[in-house]
């Protein structure tokens, strides 16, 4: 496989959905009917998702003396906040994130070994796998919302939102179960494609500082004394190819930050409406399908915030690494100016990279991901010894 097909196997899938929401910017040789046509399906998704959060939140009118059914609607409610967020960032940074594919692409991002291809090859499998395995969780937990109602003996809708008209009425029913189905599945499949391609940037910067790593502990010694121009021109290159992970890194920060601070806003709200929801059931009362459904939901919100929290984690790790593997070259024959080189990359990697939300104090980090469960779960707590 050429290093093209690789790189392009960390996003292609998940550029092309884009491409169908009308969020990605077109080539500039593309006609006018094509940017209508694009147009188009980007107010088709954007008047799906305004319809069904103006019926969340007439429905949390409706029941605001009511905390369980608020909290049932902060369900999916908290879900559609976050793929807005997701859909407008996209479509108002278009144009600045279309340059993250040009700067994968790019023969600067080249491998220059086996070892890095096999590297490359690696992380490009455990993409892969995750977003599959991340897509099929999604769309388990989509397709048990759609399901249970209907073997409920159609006692409720999908999803809990305001009812148009009586669902006692068997065409009533089946209209509004069929626009909850079309309201569920686009947005469904627009967290698998955002949180699948933030992983899989997040993994090619990890893998692009493994390899900057490997290159700087080769960093071999001084022979003879035309060794240290070489030397001094390999210093260059890695120095520049790390300023070009660095704007790279600024790029998919940019696509991160903005959806990626309210995805973790609104995990909290999902995470305590989920655990209250179950605290209320039994399985003595019937509720059994219930709890499964809501403990996947659970869990694959979970698994939403872990991977992008986990893979950021990842990059800060491996950014850290860098001044250790350039004092562990063979640096001390070499000669006073690449010593010098030396020391300035040193100090221009003490400070880790760090994917920031938008307080510039939270970065997207592992620790970020324990103290979102950990604020949930004592929000919980809270509600559940209020409510009691």
């Amino acid at each position: 496989m050429s290093q093209h097909q690789t790189v392009t196997d960390f996003y292609k899938y998940q550029v092309w959905y884009f491409q169908i929401l009308g969020v990605w910017q077109l080539p500039t040789w593309a006609a006018d009917h094509q940017r209508r046509f694009q147009s188009m399906r980007f107010g088709f998704i954007l008047v799906i998702l305004f319809i069904m959060l103006l019926l969340f939140s007439l429905e949390l009118l409706n029941n605001i003396s009511q905390v369980r059914e608020i909290l049932k609607v902060f369900f999916l409610f908290a879900t559609e906040i976050s793929c807005m967020a997701k859909l407008l960032h996209l479509k108002l940074k278009r144009r600045k994130l279309a340059g993250l594919v040009d700067m994968m692409l790019s023969p600067e991002f080249g491998v220059k070994s086996e070892q890095e291809r096999q590297m490359l090859e690696a992380d490009r499998v455990a993409v892969v796998r995750m977003r599959n395995f991340y897509g099929i969780m999604s769309l388990g937990a989509a397709a048990l919302i759609l399901i249970v109602p209907c073997i409920d003996n159609f006692g409720e809708l999908p999803l809990t939102m305001m009812k148009v008209c009586n669902i006692e009425g068997w065409i009533c029913y089946w209209l509004q179960y069929l626009f909850h189905s079309i309201c569920l599945l686009p947005t469904c499949v627009l967290n698998i494609t955002y949180d699948s391609v933030a992983y899989s940037l997040l993994c090619f910067i990890k893998v692009q500082l493994q390899m900057l790593v490997l290159r700087l502990q080769k960093l071999g010694p001084v022979i003879e004394p035309e060794d240290n121009e070489k030397i001094a021109m390999e210093l260059r290159e890695c120095a520049a190819y790390y300023n070009r992970i660095v704007r790279l890194k600024d790029l998919v920060e940019l696509f991160i930050r903005g959806p990626g601070s309210v995805q973790l806003m609104c995990s909290v709200l999902v995470l305590v409406s989920n655990l209250y929801d179950m605290s209320t059931m039994s399985i003595a009362n019937g509720d059994a399908i219930f709890m499964v459904k809501i403990s996947i939901y659970q869990l694959v919100m979970l698994w939403q915030i872990f991977i992008i929290c986990y893979a950021s984690n990842e990059v800060t790790v491996q950014s850290s690494r860098l001044c250790h593997s350039i004092y562990s070259s063979q640096w001390t024959g070499w000669n006073r100016p690449n010593r010098r080189i030396v020391l300035l990359m040193m100090q221009r990697f003490n400070s880790p990279m760090l994917l920031r939300t938008f307080n510039p104090t939270f970065a997207f980090s592992l620790e970020a991901f324990g103290s979102i469960v950990n604020c949930s779960y004592s929000y919980f707590a809270l509600l559940k010894r209020v409510n009691s």
